[in-house]
């Protein structure tokens, strides 16, 4: 596929670099010679600089042969009339970053997917799905939403007390449990474990697991019992991507910004209706006994500071805060904060909408792909059409890839567990895990 990303910046790059690694054909625009020779050095792509909404420099891209355009620089504007004129050229599929929330929740009169942008993306609203997910199972490392919301996914490591440790599924205590769910990989130590009946779990062992919502829920509550709910969020940073968190969080648990801007504060005030507003540095030790710091509170660091989010983390922790998450903006940051175990968790909005638009990037009848963070692998959700010769086959007889595994099925808005037994039917949705190298077979497969 020959894909135009417009925007040479962090998000530009990282999703150059996971499609150079699939081997498509990507050609980078940006305004910035030297980041595109950066670029260029490190990745096998073809660079043009200059706007990437000029008629000029979309002519020079061949933009009229692309099958997918991606626009990702810092200018909304330049990003959607970039996808409008790619529209124009007959470019199938076009992707628009957006910072402005207004570019998301308009009128219908507006709505850029009517005028040819398929896909509209914030990154901060991804970033903030993302957080709300982890801290509704403070146990997993890893979770999201499929399906539209009908299944969960979930990652979680298994500790010296854990109830896994050592058994297979079969020998488990709590084979209701097991059996509501489906345990679709292990990561151990740096290899990847697909599993089977007679699987042993073993200590520090990466699980990933998918199920409904409320299964998986009630899975966590058993296999992580130490962790329980937290009966508190303090967020540090009232800016966009806090006041998104906050609207997501308040109602469902108590919730307290920390903001030292007065006109900023103001306008949390205005948009949260049951969240605490504190207009307070939260650096400042006396800040969190003010909000209420107890030990089982969740502390979330969203300044626009990496730094500072990293030492607010840090004065939670000698606090008594039960979990914390910090915003890294600086992605190259990532590893090394996570390989220093400085905070709980580390959130990125650049990689954040990078697994976004990577959910876009499968044909029409796989409707989404998600990257996992922790896993050398993928989730795709594939759709069995009428003229698939797979439709009416056991689920035990397909000839997937070893590396592979049917997580659930989706038939008629119902959740259906993927056993050996299970006949698939037109219109099913499968989410099919596989590892990168399995994940062109699996395609041809359901592409036919």
């Amino acid at each position: 596929m020959r894909i135009l990303i417009i925007g040479a910046g962090n998000a530009g790059q990282q999703l150059a670099m996971r499609l150079c690694e699939e081997k498509h054909s990507v050609v980078m625009v940006d305004t910035d010679p030297q980041v595109l020779a950066q670029a260029e050095s490190k990745l096998d792509i073809l660079t043009i600089c200059g706007p990437g909404s000029s008629p000029r420099v979309l002519n020079e891209a061949q933009v009229e042969k692309c099958q997918l355009v991606i626009a990702v620089t810092d200018s909304d504007e330049v990003n959607i009339l970039a996808c409008l004129y790619a529209h124009a050229a007959g470019v199938p599929r076009k992707v628009a970053r957006v910072s402005s929330p207004e570019y998301i929740h308009n009128e219908d009169t507006y709505d850029l997917s009517a005028m040819g942008v398929d896909l509209v993306i914030n990154q901060k609203q991804e970033c903030a799905r993302e957080i709300f997910h982890m801290l509704q199972m403070p146990g997993a490392l890893e979770a999201f939403a499929l399906f539209e919301g009908k299944v969960m996914v979930a990652g979680f490591g298994i500790s010296a007390v854990s109830p896994l440790l050592d058994r297979t599924p079969a020998e488990c205590d709590r084979l209701d449990l097991i059996q509501s769910v489906r345990v679709i990989a292990i990561r151990r130590r740096n290899e990847l474990v697909v599993p089977h009946g007679d699987t042993v779990f073993q200590k520090d062992d990466l699980v990933y697991l998918v199920g409904q919502p409320v299964d998986v829920a009630s899975f966590f509550e058993w296999v992580c019992p130490d962790l329980k709910p937290f009966d508190k969020v303090i967020i540090a940073g009232g800016g966009d991507l806090g006041l998104m968190l906050a609207k997501q969080i308040e109602g469902k648990m108590d919730c307290v910004v920390l903001e030292k801007d007065d006109e900023r504060s103001r306008r949390c005030s205005a948009e949260l209706n049951r969240a605490l507003i504190l207009r307070a540095d939260a650096l400042a030790e006396s800040t969190l006994d003010e909000a209420g710091l107890t030990d089982n509170t969740a502390f979330v660091a969203l300044t626009g500071d990496d730094e500072n989010n990293i030492m607010n983390c840090l004065m939670a922790q000698k606090k008594g805060a039960a979990f914390t998450v910090t915003q890294i903006a600086r992605t190259d940051y990532v590893p090394v904060i996570e390989q220093l175990y400085l905070v709980n968790r580390v959130v990125s909005p650049y990689i954040s909408m990078t697994h976004a638009i990577l959910h876009y990037l499968r044909s029409k009848k796989v409707q989404a792909a998600s990257l996992l963070h922790n896993l050398p692998g993928e989730l795709l959700d594939v759709i069995i059409s009428k003229e698939n010769k797979l439709a009416g086959s056991l689920i035990r007889d397909l000839k997937l890839p070893r590396e592979s595994i049917i997580a659930a099925v989706l038939r008629a808005g119902d959740v259906l567990t993927a056993t050996g037994d299970l006949k698939l039917v037109p219109t099913d949705r499968l989410l099919i895990f596989a590892h990168h190298d399995a994940v062109k077979k699996i395609q041809s497969l359901f592409l036919k």
